[in-house]
């Protein structure tokens, strides 16, 4: 990496971090949700000749799903990150290396999903938000399967923030529909943040081929 993407790089890290600082402090409640991802989105395009198209879609697309919770909308909120996920997987999935060992870890999402919506669906009443969360189950337990099977350098942290995207969805459903979660927004919004700048900071350190 030049002394130029090393600038870059660290201009984008201290400018989310700020944004995700601010939205924590003063703007937790409000449409600023959505501007550390639509950030990322931006900075990853500029970058999308090195790192591709599919990141940045994927940031954008979240982005409209946090404006779409920030009002309320969970219908939309459910179908922008199904949308935004389907965008990591078509970046995930031709890094992907099928061995014995990675398929059997490409099960585990899928069990866990299924376990989750055994508990889940029996809290649920509304046959719309039924099918909604059960599709994007499926949808982002097939996205932690597809980053389990990288083939790529820092497999581990596309990994790490998979599954911190999935933690942080989990625990949405579970204090809307289970059981109230103490500081459930605390531990939502950290590890979502963290999640997406870990993709967008993989998404920054890809060279060009």
């Amino acid at each position: 990496m030049n002394t130029s993407s090393k600038l870059y790089f660290y201009e984008v890290i201290g400018v989310f971090f700020i944004l995700t600082l601010y939205y924590f402090i003063a703007e937790h409640s409000s449409w600023f949700i959505a501007m550390p991802a639509l950030f990322l989105g931006l900075a990853t395009l500029a970058h999308s000749r090195q790192g591709g198209w599919a990141i940045p879609a994927a940031l954008f697309l979240s982005s409209i799903g946090d404006y779409q919770g920030s009002e309320h909308n969970f219908i939309l909120q459910v179908l922008f990150f199904a949308l935004a996920h389907i965008c990591y997987i078509i970046d995930f999935l031709p890094k992907r290396k099928l061995s014995k060992g990675n398929k059997i870890l490409a099960c585990v999402p899928f069990i866990y999903a299924v376990a989750f919506l055994a508990l889940l669906t029996s809290h649920m009443t509304h046959a719309i938000e039924i099918a909604a969360v059960i599709i994007y189950a499926m949808i982002i337990a097939t996205m932690g399967a597809s980053a389990l099977v990288l083939e790529i350098k820092h497999k581990g942290w596309y990994v790490v923030a998979a599954l911190l995207f999935i933690f942080s969805d989990s625990v949405i459903v579970y204090n809307k529909y289970i059981e109230h979660i103490p500081n459930a927004s605390l531990w939502i919004m950290t590890t979502y943040y963290a999640a997406q700048g870990l993709f967008a900071t993989l998404c920054l350190l890809r060279r060009q081929k």
